[in-house]
């Protein structure tokens, strides 16, 4: 994700929003029918020529800032496609990338919202330059991957699980790193926090991850609309409930990284205007893992940390203690 600026889109929001939350004020119904919009517009993927669209609020921001988030080039190195079958159903895709040399060193690259596998392929040539295997899958409601809506990490936290148990069955000797880009992040700190992650995952890379998903809504309603949270995300999460299968008050981050003691390397950019740098912080001191490191990255924004030339030396000394 990236900021969000008032564009066309931001003002029929406000004009529709304002309609909903008075009427709201007097219906409960009202303030459903506001989550369900809500919801629709920040999760739901597809449009009438595109069934594999983005979320509109992701489009919006695209088109509305004139600007596009471009994949990197696929990594030059052997290649094959991975797929699986998620506890609910849906078929996910992935790409499994062999470094020349044969490795017990795996990464499991989790991208952001609105997104495919092609935007961690960066990450992906970097990792495989450095000799480890990676594998990048197209989450949930994304790419190639089957589903309808996206769930800021919650379900996919669940994918992640099962994409390592995946690494397991074919290289029992597999040493895992989960490293995730922002919605990617969530999900991976979601992932270390599983009671039944596989013994073989290592350590945990998050890059400008999210604390709390209801907290992050709330500053975004608020930046793009000027609105408060309560009641449309209350209704909204309840709506998530029944139509996305998960609640992002209960999928909280940071209380998964209370439950973790795995090596986790917190990663963000003090100009980050999405994901206040605050939210990091927080994570840290959450983390009871004796094995915990910061990497404070300043001038660049949500989403591009990598871009900077202390980014993957800092990444490697720190993977590489825990997957030898």
């Amino acid at each position: 994700m990236i900021h969000l600026k008032k564009t066309w889109l931001a003002v029929l929001l406000t004009a529709i929003f304002t309609a909903l939350f008075t009427a709201a004020a007097l219906s409960a119904g009202a303030a459903y029918v506001a989550g369900c919009f809500f919801i629709d517009l920040a999760l739901k993927r597809g449009t009438a020529s595109n069934p594999d669209a983005p979320p509109a609020i992701f489009r919006s921001a695209i088109e509305g800032n004139g600007r596009s988030i471009r994949p990197a080039p696929k990594p030059n190195f052997d290649a094959e496609s991975w797929t699986l079958r998620s506890f609910d159903g849906l078929t996910l895709r992935a790409t499994h990338f062999e470094p020349e040399q044969d490795s017990r060193r795996w990464v499991l690259l989790l991208h952001g919202y609105g997104l495919t596998q092609a935007h961690v392929w960066s990450y992906a040539a970097a990792y495989l330059a450095h000799g480890y295997h990676v594998l990048t899958p197209d989450l949930r409601a994304s790419g190639a991957s089957d589903g309808v809506y996206t769930t800021m990490g919650a379900l996919e936290s669940r994918d992640a699980a099962d994409w390592a148990r995946r690494i397991v069955s074919a290289d029992p000797d597999a040493r895992i790193v989960l490293h995730g880009v922002s919605m990617g992040a969530a999900a991976v700190m979601l992932a270390a926090g599983e009671k039944d992650l596989p013994a073989n995952v290592s350590a945990v890379v998050e890059d400008s991850g999210y604390a709390n998903i209801y907290d992050l809504f709330a500053l975004e309603l608020d930046k793009l609309l000027s609105l408060p949270a309560y009641p449309l995300l209350d209704a909204a999460d309840l709506v998530c409930e029944r139509r996305a299968g998960f609640s992002f008050r209960k999928a909280a981050p940071v209380e998964a990284v209370r439950r973790s003691r795995l090596p986790i390397l917190f990663i963000h950019g003090t100009a980050d205007r999405l994901v206040p740098f605050s939210m990091m912080q927080t994570l840290y001191e959450a983390s009871p893992s004796p094995k915990k490191e910061t990497l404070v990255i300043d001038k660049i924004g949500h989403g591009a940390l990598y871009q900077a030339k202390n980014y993957f030396p800092t990444v490697f000394r720190f993977t590489d203690k825990w997957t030898d």
